[in-house]
Formats: C-alpha cells, sequence, structure tokens
C-alpha cells in the first residue's frame, strides 16, 4: 500500500494549489477513499501511517493558507477534511482488529475437491503451462496451493508421479480431465442456445 495515496488525490492537489471549483465533489472522493482505505487495507498499520501522513500535510496547508488569508471557501474545506481525518484516525485506532488464520480462512470458502486427485494436478499443471500466475511458481508450488484450497492432501512426490502417468497416457489426449471440462461446458452453453 503507498501511505502517500491520500495526498495523490485531486482533493488534496486542489488544497496545495488553492483552487476551490468543484471543491464539494473532490472532497467526497477523499471521504469515499480515506473509507476504502479503512475498509480494505488488511494491514492496520498502513492505514494509520496514510492517515497520519495526511493529517500532516493537511495541518501544514491549514497553517499557511490561514497566513496567506485565502478564501473562506478552501479554507473551510481545509478545516474539514483535517477534522474527517482525525476522527477517522481517532476511532481507526481504537477497533481491535482480529487476524484471521490462512487456515480459516480456507475453512470460510467451504471448498471441499470431489474429483480425484490427478485431475487437480492436471488442473495445476495446465494453469503453470498457460502463465494464469505469473512465470514465477513451479507447477508443484500451484498444485500445492490448490490442494490446500480445495482440501486435498497431496505430497511433492505424487504429484510428480502422477504428472509421469499423465505424460504416459495414449497420446490422442492426456488431459482427460480437461477434455471432460471442455466437453461439458461447450454442451451446456448449446443447451442454453436452445433454449434461447
Amino acid at each position: 500500500m503507498n501511505i502517500f495515496s491520500l495526498t495523490e488525490t485531486e482533493f488534496f492537489r486542489k488544497l496545495t494549489e488553492g483552487k476551490n471549483d468543484n471543491l464539494h465533489i473532490a472532497y467526497k472522493d477523499f471521504v469515499l477513499q480515506v473509507s476504502e482505505l479503512c475498509n480494505k487495507e488488511p494491514h492496520k498499520g498502513c492505514v494509520i501511517s496514510a492517515l497520519l501522513f495526511v493529517e500532516v500535510e493537511i495541518s501544514h496547508l491549514q497553517t499557511a493558507a490561514q497566513r496567506r488569508e485565502v478564501n473562506d471557501a478552501l479554507v473551510s474545506f481545509i478545516n474539514k477534511a483535517l477534522c474527517f481525518v482525525r476522527q477517522t484516525l481517532s476511532h481507526y485506532k481504537e477497533i481491535d482488529f482480529r487476524t484471521v488464520s490462512e487456515e480459516n480462512m480456507l475453512d470460510r470458502l467451504g471448498l471441499d475437491w470431489k474429483a480425484n486427485k490427478t485431475d487437480l494436478i492436471e488442473l495445476g499443471y495446465a494453469f503453470k503451462v498457460a502463465n494464469c500466475f505469473g512465470t514465477k511458481l513451479s507447477a508443484k508450488d500451484i498444485i500445492g496451493r490448490l490442494a490446500r484450497i480445495f482440501k486435498v492432501d497431496m505430497t511433492e512426490s505424487y504429484i510428480y508421479k502422477k504428472y509421469s502417468e499423465m505424460r504416459m497416457r495414449g497420446r490422442n489426449s492426456r488431459t482427460y480431465f480437461m477434455d471432460t471440462l471442455i466437453d461439458g461446458l461447450n454442451s451446456f452453453m448449446s443447451k442454453q442456445d436452445q433454449e434461447d
């Protein structure tokens, strides 16, 4: 997360440039950005750092703006933003965040793999070959993560053994599971086409 993100907003730009055209719209967007940051950023320390940084920057603007006697509308929004950031920061610090373990998060997904383990291995290798998760993860890494997500007990040796068996399948098709997925989805869409 970028702790400077709140000072890179349209609202903050208008404050620093002394512009008050559509300031009320920019202020609403700023409030939404603060709210989104508080609700979506998983690391509480990052949110607090971003709020503290923007608080200091707005405090400086307030002082500088009042010394130069800028227009009342701008001073009003500077004060309002400063009050909003301080109140948000105060309330945010009081919220008790409980971290959820990876195991609990996976349990909440409720996804239990019902197909064969080999099918999951086939899918994992297909993801690897297609670079679905970039080029850095190995097939073993991808399959291991899929196995954890879908609650499948699988060892590294099992993965390599089953992949070797897949390679020895008949030359017509080595991808039984993927073929079944493709045929099933095409058949499903064809039926929907006929119903339309």
